[in-house]
């Protein structure tokens, strides 16, 4: 049997009220040539027996045991059999041209290791609803990965995305028993050594508020790998020019900056302040740094203020 072109990657964990209606926005797809794994990581919910009504042939469910998200993402990656593997997850919606468009990609940069579609994100979602039609569809090359990410301005998320699967395999998937940046970690392994292709078609519908993981202590107080993974990038990469060094080195803080600030909502100083020290070569969020740091020193109701205030502010 001719493998297919595409492998849709499903990671599913507990995500039962939302699992079904994912799937079919997969299946529904105006491109064909694909195949959609749903690797149900130690479901407790029943989430996976609710696919049982979906009559498509290519659809594969697989099970194993709680594992983490890496490692589901990444065995989907070695059961596929696409060229390519486009990454779902079990809450988040597509629209019904998102693979044609990532296809498309592929067709005009064939170089490329990692392919983009913009995203919307809301908590109430409507794929019917969320695209202009009107606006003309613009496909680019990322001129520097790590300079976008480095301004706040991350040209992908992870339902938006397509990996060339051989190479996102070489490099050895999402780091395995990480729990904090491994989707971002192979991104950035990915654009540091091949050409990042994206388009501005709104593909994706990212589900926002469930799950938060900045919410969860756990997370919030992981090592991030995909600082670690930017350090790693920086001593192999010795050649580069300084400005992309720089952007390297910029992202890393703007991620050690966000780390610190979810820590100072939740209240854990001593961890914001590690985060803090982490973060201190900043050039383009001096005021951000500054704020952050008087924050971290401030009483408590002083702090809780400033930062509700802030958060509606960005609401």
């Amino acid at each position: 049997m001719t493998p297919p072109l595409i492998s849709v990657a499903i990671p599913l964990y507990n995500k039962e009220p939302f699992v079904l209606e994912t799937v079919k926005s997969a299946l529904a797809q105006s491109f064909s040539d694909f195949e959609v794994v749903v690797i149900d990581d130690g479901s407790t919910d029943g989430g996976a027996d609710k696919l049982q009504q979906v009559a498509d042939p290519r659809l594969i469910v697989m099970r194993q045991e709680n594992s983490g998200v890496a490692v589901a993402r990444t065995r989907a990656m070695r059961e596929g059999r696409g060229r390519y593997v486009a990454f779902l997850d079990a809450d988040d919606l597509w629209h019904p041209d998102h693979l044609s468009h990532l296809v498309e990609l592929t067709r005009r940069y064939p170089d490329a290791a990692l392919f983009g579609n913009d995203f919307a994100e809301g908590s109430t979602l409507d794929v019917r609803t969320q695209v202009d039609t009107g606006s003309p569809i613009k496909c680019r090359q990322v001129e520097d990965y790590f300079a976008e990410c480095a301004l706040g301005r991350a040209p992908l998320y992870t339902s938006s995305c397509m990996v060339l699967r051989k190479r996102a395999l070489q490099l050895g998937g999402f780091p395995a028993g990480e729990y904090c940046g491994e989707d971002l970690a192979l991104w950035m392994r990915l654009a540091a050594d091949a050409p990042v292709a994206v388009s501005n078609f709104v593909g994706c519908f990212y589900r926002r508020g469930i799950d938060s993981l900045s919410h969860n202590p756990s997370y919030r107080n992981a090592a991030d790998i995909s600082m670690t993974a930017l350090g790693e990038i920086l001593q192999q990469h010795e050649d580069w020019p300084e400005s992309r060094k720089a952007a390297v080195r910029e992202y890393f803080a703007r991620l050690a900056l966000a780390h610190c600030l979810d820590c100072l909502r939740a209240g854990e100083i001593n961890q914001a302040r590690t985060y803090l020290k982490l973060s201190g070569d900043t050039r383009m969020q001096r005021r951000r740094l500054w704020q952050a740091r008087l924050l971290s020193f401030s009483p408590g109701p002083l702090r809780d203020a400033f930062l509700r205030l802030s958060y509606m502010r960005r609401g």
